[in-house]
């Protein structure tokens, strides 16, 4: 077969350059599809996805396509934030490009704002930004291809965009996304808007891409019967009638978010384990950026003295010192707030709290736990900021809300969480202790090592 015979081959059918140019090994069962899809016409693809089923390989090698094969073709390539594009997509078009033959790789040049071929296409990366959709006008070519990465996230004047450029006939439209939200234009096209749409499921758990092992992994980090599992690993959207006390999007927003919170106190808090397998866990934030968790190492008869020595070892070498770590002193935790009040301990700004208490908005909540994890909830949404944690992520997302005989809101007991996760959720409730108290930021008018109780506080 001649070069240009080869080059026609390819220029006819994405399977064919995919299977035959870059990986003829490594294309999913679930990719292939898509990719057929793409070969018979179809002009619109919404793609519902797990975590490491290579969808983002499978929008890299559909821009390649494009760009190198397509007559007069622009890709405008978009999700709801930066480093999705800069540090997913882009590197991920990159490796590709490099697997190419040299004399179809010498024709891409790739840098963080545009991927430029020798054919005169161009792939723009651009964010997909409610505040400012006309970032993303202006894109006309005779072969239009929208890319919409994290399309869940992505909000619908941009779709609406997206649609207003659509007005040839000839042009592809693909997004994907964890599905994490149950409302918008990505929701929609699987559900009222699915005659319009080719929609397709990649499943982690039916991809060649996802080992067992992982999903065992994701079953014990999530809980198998959690939204978190069922998003990040089947593809699947949360529950419509979801009572979780803190949605999915929600947690995901806050994992991803670029611009954020820092303004406030530095505090700390710790959930302190019990006898048996749970852990010990303390979580620091400031402001509602909730940037570290840390696991106590100290197992045996003593932990709760052990644990004490742990904790002020941490404070002790912290460049900036939390204003109050907060404490759960239920159970054997009020042996560990104790030992942290001891004298030689003085300067530990230690503050116990006890989630079976009133809550200070006791008309709302049943009890200080369910307001604690409705100010986290407030926190994480207003320009917050989290940790990307597995294990956290299955926590929060399994916090479930009731309504108590009074009318208030509780949340579901602990021991309904263990059942579904198969443990405690430590990491969640330590950061929903961030929330118990209002302390003054650090200031030079500070002069007491106790943390002082002000009217607000960002987030609390």
């Amino acid at each position: 077969m001649t070069d240009i015979e080869m080059l026609t081959r390819w220029a006819d059918s994405i399977e064919l350059f995919v299977s035959e140019a870059l990986c003829p090994k490594r294309i999913t069962t679930q990719q292939l599809g898509v990719l057929q899809d793409i070969d018979q016409g179809v002009k619109d693809i919404a793609i519902k996805s797990g975590h490491g089923t290579g969808k983002t390989t499978l929008l890299a090698w559909v821009i390649l396509w494009v760009g190198m094969f397509k007559y007069d073709a622009k890709i405008p390539a978009t999700a709801p934030t930066a480093p999705q594009l800069i540090k997913l997509l882009i590197p991920e078009v990159r490796k590709w490009k490099d697997r190419l033959p040299p004399q179809l790789s010498n024709q891409i040049t790739i840098n963080n704002d545009a991927i430029k071929f020798t054919t005169g296409n161009e792939c723009t990366p651009r964010t997909a930004r409610k505040e400012a959709p006309e970032g993303l006008q202006g894109f006309h070519a005779s072969y239009l291809t929208w890319i919409v990465d994290e399309a869940s996230g992505v909000p619908n004047i941009i779709f609406e965009v997206i649609d207003g450029s659509l007005t040839g006939e000839d042009y592809l439209r693909i997004m994907a996304a964890n599905p994490t939200r149950t409302e918008g234009f990505f929701f929609d096209a699987f559900h009222r808007n699915s005659q319009l749409w080719k929609v397709h499921t990649f499943n982690a758990e039916e991809s060649e891409n996802v080992s067992k092992e992982s999903i065992e992994r994701k079953k014990i980090q999530y809980g198998e019967d959690s939204d978190a599992y069922r998003v990040r690993v089947k593809g699947q959207f949360p529950r419509s009638n979801s009572d979780a006390v803190i949605p999915l999007h929600v947690i995901e927003d806050a994992i991803n978010r670029e611009e954020f919170n820092t303004f406030g106190a530095e505090v700390w808090a710790v959930d302190y384990a019990d006898a048996g397998d749970d852990k010990t866990k303390l979580v620091k934030r400031k402001g509602n950026y909730f940037y570290k968790v840390l696991e106590c190492p100290v197992i045996g008869s003593h932990r709760q003295v052990e644990t004490a020595n742990w904790i002020a070892n941490l404070y002790n070498l912290a460049e900036e010192k939390p204003l109050a770590i907060f404490v759960d002193a239920i159970g054997e935790g009020s042996g560990l707030v104790s030992a942290l009040k001891q004298p030689h301990y003085k300067k530990i700004p230690t503050v116990a709290v006890k989630g079976s208490e009133q809550a200070d908005d006791f008309e709302t909540y049943g009890n200080k736990r369910a307001e604690l994890y409705y100010k986290l909830k407030y926190a994480l949404e207003d320009e917050g900021k989290m940790f990307n944690d597995d294990m956290a992520i299955g926590e929060l997302s399994a916090q479930r809300f009731i309504i108590s005989e009074r009318g208030k809101l509780m949340i579901v007991p602990k021991k309904e969480i263990k059942e579904v996760l198969g443990r405690s959720p430590d990491i969640a409730d330590a950061m929903s202790l961030t929330c118990a108290k209002v302390v003054y930021d650090k200031s030079k008018h500070q002069t007491s090592s106790e943390p002082q109780q002000v009217d607000s506080w960002m987030g609390a």
